[in-house]
């Protein structure tokens, strides 16, 4: 179990990349100790579902989605303000979202490099710094 998850109960995370995966299972995991959850994904459908099945099952939190498409700085912008005007901003961020390409080195293809670092860096310095921005 989570350590000291009840002073959690109530707060604001915000994942990125919550539509599958581990993303969707740290969401889970947050409503479940009670957490007010905003799942960031391109597919926010998935979010959704998952926050109907867990709305279902009674669990204490809630999951929300939000679309975004962590490419666009102006969605990450626009999250952290739907955020903000909704619960007063982000207590708990969680960089999950990532891209991966196995292609060799010389193969590669730049689209597919600008991509991963679009979404693994760029994506996590500028929600990071909104995130910080919200705890002023």
């Amino acid at each position: 179990p989570l350590l000291a998850m009840d002073k959690w109960t109530g707060k604001v995370a915000l994942v990125t990349g919550a539509s599958s995966g581990i993303g969707a299972a740290i969401a889970r995991s947050l409503v479940h100790h009670g957490m007010v959850v905003v799942g960031l994904a391109r597919r926010s459908e998935r979010v959704e579902e998952l926050a109907e099945e867990l709305s279902r099952t009674g669990e204490p939190g809630k999951l929300l989605a939000f679309k975004a498409d962590l490419r666009k700085e102006e969605d990450i912008l626009a999250a952290f303000s739907w955020v903000e005007d909704q619960f007063g901003g982000v207590d708990v961020l969680l960089n999950n979202a990532g891209v991966l390409y196995t292609t060799s080195m010389s193969e590669g293809k730049t689209e597919e490099w600008r991509d991963m670092l679009d979404v693994n860096v760029l994506a996590v310095c500028i929600s990071t710094r909104e995130f910080l921005k919200s705890m002023e």
